[in-house]
């Protein structure tokens, strides 16, 4: 809770240097501050929107809570705090343009801000109607995917027309077949122009006619790869070296001491010989695989068995069935041609000499698998001699590769004749009649490109406008209370149902709100009509999630300014009953009656503190500070008798300073105006009721000189201090009371003698 108010700098030209005066009580739960009109209550206001966040420049101030801990300027008070002023109404009560005689309006300085973002998008989005210059972006998209299309559209025509131009160019079956995508292809790998003269174009034409069939490439029968690539053998010759030195190994024997269960199965020699030599390579003393020691005359039996000689053979039957692979794999290779791609004069005779190659290449690669399986076989059988028996021979493929070969070579002689001329013939014509339209494609390629990249470009944009109007809509709803409860509070704070809300939505959204006087819509709202509209809106945000009114600051500054006197107790009744529960509450106000209210409110419920703001002069400046609530305020019915006895005060207390000088005006006003009312009760203007004084014969002068300065001294001018106040301040005060005692004698003494 705030306390003291420890300093304030350069709060406007009141508060420009104010200090907390001691012997001044602390700050209560609940605070009245009384002022008169420019003694700078609204300037004490907005000390607490700058406590509560806002950013007043080069303020400066000091604040210090209830447990002596100190803000200032800059640092966050703990303490949410919410201010009611005139700012707070110019801020959140917009009167938007109306239609028909009505007024609309928007509540809340952030939906004024967020209609504006809404409408400054909407207009990016969809232009400014009448407005051609600025057709918005959903405009240029619409306007910038159609000139796409067409752009795209004409560059289609273009190869399409050309196409058939090319087609019919090239003759035959590409007539039919060459078509837009074809073009589109070819203009592709084009890179510059390519315009053929007529007569080349003639000589082309006439190239193109010939009818032929695409060359076939021979067969060919690959050398086998050895370890190195560079290491390479024929397959005939490789194969006959395999056989003959399969022939010599099969029949090899070597000597071992055989173990039967091994000699016998074939799949466990081999599992166990691997183990044996894994168990060298490694050093293992125990078995790897159940972790028992290997007995050494196990070790010395498999030795025996395995021994050198022994897994010399097998290694040399590995190379020869790996030699094996690679010829099979070679011959496998082997693809024949389909007869149907040779001229029609040689597809018997080529398919009698493929039918054959087939065979005989099968035939090999049944002999090389059979081979394979005979040194298989051998690895079990190092002890035996085997015959061979498997004994492939290749030359007959070989043979009838060639034959084959012939073939081919007879249909590629008679292609090659005219298909290197036809082809470059074709490619030419193309190329030509792509060029034709070069530069109008290349330019509309430009132009296409531009118009996807803007085209883009405004799909970004108007997502992320529409994403923002959207967001903005629905914050602004979200922000509005319904119209019962404003309307309903609204009722309560002026005492009558006259003033009502009607919602205007757009999309289901409520952006704002029609006023109503009874059934007809409003065309004019009064200033009081704002400050009531305001401080029920803001009475309806103190229920917000973002404020707890038990542990926060409400500030409320005069929100019964320019209401009429008849709505003074129902609106005093709805500020108590919307900050009787406040964390703290500091209420401001100039009204003696509105003062009276809260008085006796707070003197029932305790914990409240009493504050005036005065002025005085420091030189040549006029400062406010904050004072004790005089106690004539509390003991007085009214505020003309408190203002009276201040007069009186004043005018004997007149030492020539500006200082006991400065109020007087106000004072004096407030004083004339009163007795103005009750002595002429016509209910016309001051200056009218003072002409029938005139009338009643009090001196002329006199009047006018009163009148002159409590209208002209009491108001604002924005002028220096004038010192010529000083005198005046003295000559018209005696005169005003001459004139009240010469007009209402018996009044006059009966308040004289009630305020001594």
């Amino acid at each position: 809770m705030i306390s003291k108010i420890n300093r304030i700098k350069k709060l406007g030209l009141v508060l420009s240097n104010y200090s907390w005066e001691v012997g001044l009580p602390v700050f209560k739960q609940c605070n009245l501050i009384y002022g008169w009109n420019g003694s700078g209550k609204t300037t004490l206001s907005r000390l607490f929107d700058a406590i509560g966040g806002e950013q007043i420049p080069d303020l400066e101030y000091e604040i210090e809570d209830n447990k002596g801990t100190q803000y200032r300027h800059g640092e966050a008070y703990p303490q949410k705090i919410r201010v009611f002023n005139q700012d707070y109404v110019r801020k959140n009560v917009q009167v938007l343009e109306g239609q028909a005689n009505s007024i609309s309006i928007l509540l809340g300085e952030d939906n004024k801000k967020l209609l504006a973002e809404i409408e400054a998008d909407k207009i990016l989005l969809d232009g400014k109607p009448g407005d051609s210059a600025k057709p918005g972006k959903s405009i240029l998209y619409s306007t910038c995917v159609k000139e796409k299309a067409q752009k795209i559209r004409a560059r289609g025509a273009k190869f399409t027309s050309i196409a058939a131009t090319i087609g019919a160019a090239i003759g035959g079956n590409a007539l039919r077949t060459y078509r837009k995508g074809e073009a589109e292809t070819d203009f592709k790998a084009l890179t510059s122009k390519a315009i053929l003269s007529q007569t080349d174009c003639d000589k082309y034409s006439l190239a193109v006619k010939q009818d032929s069939l695409p060359a076939v490439s021979p067969i060919v029968l690959k050398p086998v790869e050895g370890k190195e690539p560079t290491d390479q053998t024929s397959a005939a010759d490789l194969l006959k070296s395999v056989i003959a030195q399969a022939s010599v190994i099969l029949s090899k024997t070597v000597q071992s001491e055989l173990i039967p269960r091994l000699n016998t199965n074939q799949d466990i020699a081999e599992w166990v010989e691997q183990g044996n030599n894994l168990h060298r390579k490694h050093g293992s003393s125990s078995c790897e695989f159940c972790l028992q020691t290997i007995p050494q005359t196990r070790l010395d039996q498999l030795s025996r068995h395995f021994n050198a000689a022994d897994k010399q053979m097998k290694a040399d039957l590995d190379s020869l069935i790996e030699m094996l692979r690679r010829i099979y794999r070679v011959i496998e290779l082997v693809q024949l041609p389909d007869r149907a791609r040779l001229y029609l004069e040689l597809q018997i005779m080529f398919e009698s000499y493929r039918t054959a190659s087939e065979s005989a290449k099968q035939a090999i690669l049944a002999a090389i698998t059979t081979l394979a399986d005979e040194l298989k076989i051998k690895k079990s059988k190092t002890t035996e001699s085997v015959r061979l028996t498997a004994k492939p021979d290749v030359e007959t493929l070989v043979t009838e590769i060639v034959e084959v070969n012939r073939i081919i070579g007879l249909h590629n002689q008679k292609t090659s004749g005219f298909e290197e001329v036809r082809n470059e013939a074709t490619q030419k014509l193309k190329d030509h009649y792509l060029s034709t339209i070069f530069d109008e494609v290349k330019e509309l390629d430009v132009a296409i490109a531009n118009l996807q990249s803007d085209s883009e470009l405004l799909i970004s944009e108007i997502g992320a406008l529409k994403k923002c109007i959207a967001e903005n809509m629905a914050k602004v709803s979200s922000k509005h209370k319904a119209c019962e409860i404003i309307n309903e509070k609204l009722a309560t704070f002026l005492g009558h149902h006259e003033l009502t809300f009607v919602p205007n939505t757009e999309d289901g959204l409520v952006t704002g709100y029609r006023i109503m006087h009874g059934q007809r819509p409003a065309i004019y709202l009064s200033e009081g009509e704002k400050t009531a509209i305001a401080f029920v809106y803001f009475v309806v945000h103190l229920g917000d999630q973002e404020f707890d009114v038990k542990d926060g600051v409400i500030v409320v500054d005069d929100p019964i300014s320019s209401l009429d006197s008849n709505s003074l107790y129902q609106a005093f009744s709805f500020l108590k009953n919307a900050v009787k529960d406040g964390g703290q509450v500091f209420i401001l106000t100039h009204s003696f009656d509105f003062l009276k209210l809260l008085m006796n409110w707070r003197r029932s419920g305790g914990g409240a503190g009493y504050y005036m703001i005065k002025n005085r002069y420091e030189g040549d400046t006029r400062c406010a500070y904050i004072d004790k609530m005089d106690k004539e305020l509390c003991e007085f019915e009214s505020e003309y008798h408190y203002l009276f006895k201040l007069l009186k005060q004043l005018r004997d207390e007149q030492d020539d300073s500006i200082a006991k000088a400065y109020p007087v005006p106000n004072i004096a006003r407030k004083v004339w105006d009163t007795f103005l009312m009750f002595r002429v009760p016509n209910g016309k203007t001051p200056y009218k009721k003072m002409e029938e004084l005139k009338d009643a014969g009090f001196d002329e002068q006199k009047l006018d000189a009163i009148y002159k300065f409590t209208n002209d001294q009491s108001h604002i001018t924005g002028a220096g201090f004038n010192p010529a106040l000083v005198p005046e301040v003295k000559k018209v005060v005696k005169e005003m009371f001459e004139m009240m005692a010469a007009v209402a004698p018996e009044h006059f003494a009966i308040i004289d003698k009630a305020t001594i």
